[in-house]
């Protein structure tokens, strides 16, 4: 059974699942978070492609110079794209951010502009990159129900406005809310906080635990969609790497999965970044992963 779309997601007995299930034969992820018969083309209509799409996943690239020097790196995504015919890439997010955000503040404080860019050839090395759309996050204190922070995504093209994604302040439960560019509340995406990898996000036992976050509609009744925090690679314990799974509500269109995205983005930055403030619990997690890699 594939790892990314689960045709056994559990919702309540007498609601129907909702959300887009993909073709399971041809969309495959191993438990480590690579991907399987992924195809590298041309991507000239990264628009057109997630329209298709009926999910996403998000897998952030290792940094190992970080995990050596501890000195805090920009985050860079590669975005595949799920269809029927396979795994695809889409394109790839970098995080433009000043040496003195990423060390002076805490991931879920630090204001960033984060590129999306799509490559032409469809390898994602090749450094002959298209810019098609950007999030700002600005720098925030946020306290309670104040300055909560919040991804704004426009098109590069035109400066055209595709909405914001926005942590909300609530008593238990993360919650984030997604708009349209008219201010509309699109969706409600929610994890219980009764979630392994959110109580230990920052030890051991958290990087291996799994992370769901149910989409619903504004009227916030019956899930249509989930964003999964896979558990952690070896490698990606090292490198503080995550990947995340993200399946389409299934009238989703293209603006409201790039928001969707987005909003995967900033559940990264808002829960499982370890910081350089927590340089000892990282450096203990990548202790015991060499240890095991060794035994």
């Amino acid at each position: 059974m594939s790892k990314y779309i689960d045709q056994n997601y559990d919702q309540p007995s007498n609601q129907p699942v909702t959300y887009n299930q993909g073709n399971t034969k041809n969309n495959q992820v191993y438990a480590s978070g690579k991907l399987a018969n992924a195809k590298y083309g041309p991507v000239t209509d990264p628009s057109g492609e997630l329209e298709k799409c009926v999910g996403v996943l998000i897998k952030q690239i290792p940094e190992y110079f970080e995990a050596a020097t501890g000195c805090e790196t920009p985050n860079i995504y590669h975005v595949f794209g799920s269809s029927t015919s396979g795994f695809h890439f889409l394109f790839k997010c970098k995080e433009k951010s000043g040496w003195c955000m990423r060390h002076c503040c805490t991931s879920t404080r630090r204001g960033f502009d984060m590129d999306m860019s799509y490559i032409a050839s469809g390898n994602p090395m090749d450094p002959i990159a298209t810019d098609y759309a950007v999030a700002y996050k600005s720098c925030n204190l946020a306290c309670c129900c104040l300055c909560r922070p919040e991804l704004i995504v426009t098109l590069k093209e035109g400066e055209q406005p595709i909405g914001r994604v926005k942590y909300v302040c609530t008593l238990c439960n993360p919650t984030f809310y997604a708009y349209d560019k008219n201010d509309n509340l699109r969706y409600i995406v929610s994890a219980s906080c009764c979630q392994c990898s959110l109580m230990c996000s920052n030890n051991f036992c958290g990087k291996f635990s799994e992370c769901l976050f149910e989409i619903y509609g504004p009227d916030g009744d019956g899930a249509i969609g989930k964003i999964l925090k896979q558990s952690a690679s070896p490698s990606e314990m090292i490198t503080d790497a995550d990947s995340y799974e993200v399946n389409f509500p299934n009238n989703a269109s293209w603006e409201d999965k790039l928001l969707l995205t987005a909003l995967g983005l900033l559940i990264d930055y808002q829960y499982f970044e370890i910081d350089n403030k927590d340089d000892k619990t990282k450096k203990e997690q990548q202790a015991n992963v060499a240890k095991m890699a060794l035994s």
